[in-house]
């Protein structure tokens, strides 16, 4: 379908250049001349790409569309398909050579508009920031990608990772609009999906993810991988589809052996070991939250996933799962309460806060994998118990959670 359009497109252009009378040098004078004085065009017949023709503007347009630095900090023109608000614009240097990034967002508003979409943060960050930033540092590689038993590929430690060491910064590839597959025809998502993969210097890297359709000869790569491996993310305030090709490599489960960490500023994502993670041991993460019983993540991880969790908490004795079930349910339903009764402010409320918050953090504690770490947990536990008027108790959970804190930091060194 793109490929008969971008055919049928470039046989317009060339059947005009023919036919006029003035000689192409100087058409193309013209055609550049009307470019630069046009607007983007909404709901009207464009060329997508570089085309260019008077009376077939180019679905985006720049002050100069021969010269790449008109779109900075684009490298190449934002492509707008007609009949849609929608847009890819890609940095291909991003993050240095075979990396580079694409977002599909909403076309930048008027001068009067009342929102601000993401492509104008992330401009921002393009312009101003470095176009390479180094992640983590080792004399010897901390992970490879391995076949894993009935899994696929997933990523495994070369080396002892130790508790709290961010052994791991990846950076976005692709960053799409949560709510642009509901606005747009299928049609012009997957074409929008296939530009913004197909501009990245790390596209084919980006295409050999994992898929998870079940119907994959009828859904394009290009959706299959995105719907599979992306994130939700939050960027000026918006929500967000992110995808990181490194990380996506990393497999699930509900124990978790590492956390990610998204930061919206650097569009980065970092990749910190929740325990010590030994040589030849697969690394893994949750794609679903934590407080989850263990029949709601199934059915959440095959639905969206399109698998059956085998990990080791999900395979073990029902005793032992249903007891997780209850830690996890207890930790989401207590915490609801705790936040109700601090806002009363009041001591007696504030004390029954702290009660209650203990039995969480005893909880989190048995639920190996829950949380990376306890120390912020001792910490707001101390802070209730001394604002109970309990000093004493609460001075000694902040100091054993900030001592949590720096054996956490000192893991990571």
């Amino acid at each position: 379908m793109a490929r008969f359009a971008k055919t049928a497109v470039l046989t317009v252009v060339s059947v005009a250049l023919l036919c006029s009378p003035t000689s192409a040098s100087a058409t193309n004078e013209t055609l550049r001349a009307t470019d630069r004085t046009q607007q983007p065009l909404l709901n009207t017949d464009c060329l997508p790409g570089p085309f260019q023709h008077a009376n077939f503007p180019a679905c985006f347009t720049g002050p100069n569309p021969d010269d790449a630095s008109s779109f900075a900090p684009w490298t190449h023109r934002p492509y707008c398909p007609p009949n849609t608000t929608y847009c890819v614009f890609t940095n291909a240097d991003f993050q240095g050579p075979g990396r580079g990034v694409s977002i599909i967002d909403e076309q930048p508003p008027k001068a009067n508009a009342n929102t601000t979409p993401a492509v104008f943060s992330i401009s921002r960050l393009l312009s101003s920031a470095p176009i390479h930033t180094q992640g983590p540092k080792h004399s010897s590689p901390s992970y490879e990608v391995r076949d894993i038993p009935g899994k696929g590929k997933g990523l495994v430690a070369t080396r002892k990772i130790r508790r709290g060491e961010v052994f791991m910064v990846d950076y976005v590839a692709v960053v799409a609009d949560g709510r642009f597959p509901t606005r747009v025809r299928r049609a012009q998502g997957r074409r929008l999906l296939a530009e913004a993969i197909e501009r990245l210097p790390m596209g084919k890297e980006v295409l050999s993810l994992a898929r998870s359709s079940s119907d994959p000869e009828n859904v394009p790569a290009v959706e299959d991988v995105m719907k599979t491996n992306s994130f939700s993310v939050e960027i000026d305030g918006g929500e967000y589809m992110a995808l990181f090709p490194r990380i996506a490599r990393m497999n699930h489960a509900c124990k978790p052996s590492a956390l990610t960490h998204f930061n919206s500023t650097t569009l980065s994502n970092t990749v910190t070991a929740f325990r010590d993670i030994l040589p030849n041991e697969e690394i893994t993460i949750s794609y679903t939250p934590f407080n989850l019983p263990s029949p709601a993540r199934h059915t959440a991880l095959l639905q969206k996933w399109g698998f059956t969790c085998t990990c080791a908490l999900c395979t073990s004795p029902p005793s032992l799962l249903a007891a997780s079930d209850k830690r996890r349910t207890t930790i989401s339903r207590l915490g609801d309460k705790v936040v109700k009764l601090v806002s009363k402010g009041n001591p007696e409320a504030l004390r029954r806060a702290a009660e209650m918050y203990e039995e969480v953090v005893h909880a989190a504690e048995r639920e190996e994998g829950l949380v990376p770490h306890m120390g912020g947990h001792y910490e707001v536990l101390g802070r209730l118990w001394i604002a109970a008027g309990e000093g004493e108790r609460g001075v000694g959970w902040v100091r054993r959670g900030r001592e949590e804190e720096r054996g956490f930091e000192e893991g990571g060194a």
